[in-house]
């Protein structure tokens, strides 16, 4: 029986575990204006090699010219590029900053985080299952924050799977959530 044949709503675990740490690393993007966005990425990407090469692995090419074009705001480049060069930023960013979201997560015996259980609000009462929010701590977040910052969902999810293994014999319940929650 697959998720969601009843009209359960909710998404996989590991992928609800990496919206909590891009919200965690990426909080204070919600604030920004697309221009301001474009600006902060083009400035971290154009400060190192790895910049310029996570650009080019998103497929953005641009000479130097057009560049400082758009770091000057001249010119802006267009809704494509700039969805490309979003892409970029993220997975450089994601890929820096993960040692230390690693010792950051870990540190003082790991980190809490709060699971909600899938929606089931359009499933049939006979159909319903009794499943609480929970919260877990993480004592080691190295496979975590590993396979978050490289992109790679099938880790991710055997990690997520290996997290919840221990929650008592209802771990299934919790391997689609609604949302996990972590403190920024």
């Amino acid at each position: 029986m697959g998720f969601g044949k009843f009209g359960a709503q909710g998404t996989h675990g590991a992928t609800a575990l990496a919206i909590a740490l891009d919200e965690r690393v990426f909080e204070d993007d919600r604030w920004k204006t697309p221009e301001e966005k474009l600006r902060r990425a083009l400035i971290y990407l154009t400060r190192s090699g790895a910049g310029y090469r996570a650009m080019e692995d998103a497929g953005i090419t641009a000479d130097a010219r057009t560049l400082s074009a758009w770091l000057s705001q001249m010119r802006n480049p267009n809704r494509d590029r700039q969805a490309r060069l979003e892409t970029a930023y993220q997975t450089l960013r994601r890929r820096n900053i993960a040692p230390a979201l690693t010792r950051s997560l870990n540190a003082d015996g790991g980190t809490r985080i709060e699971i909600y259980p899938v929606d089931e609000t359009e499933v049939q009462m006979c159909h319903r299952r009794v499943v609480p929010w929970r919260c877990k701590n993480i004592y080691r977040w190295n496979t975590i924050v590993a396979a978050w910052s490289v992109g790679d969902q099938m880790r991710l999810a055997a990690a997520w799977e290996h997290t919840i293994c221990d929650l008592d014999s209802d771990w299934r319940k919790y391997e689609y959530v609604s949302y996990i929650g972590m403190p920024i």
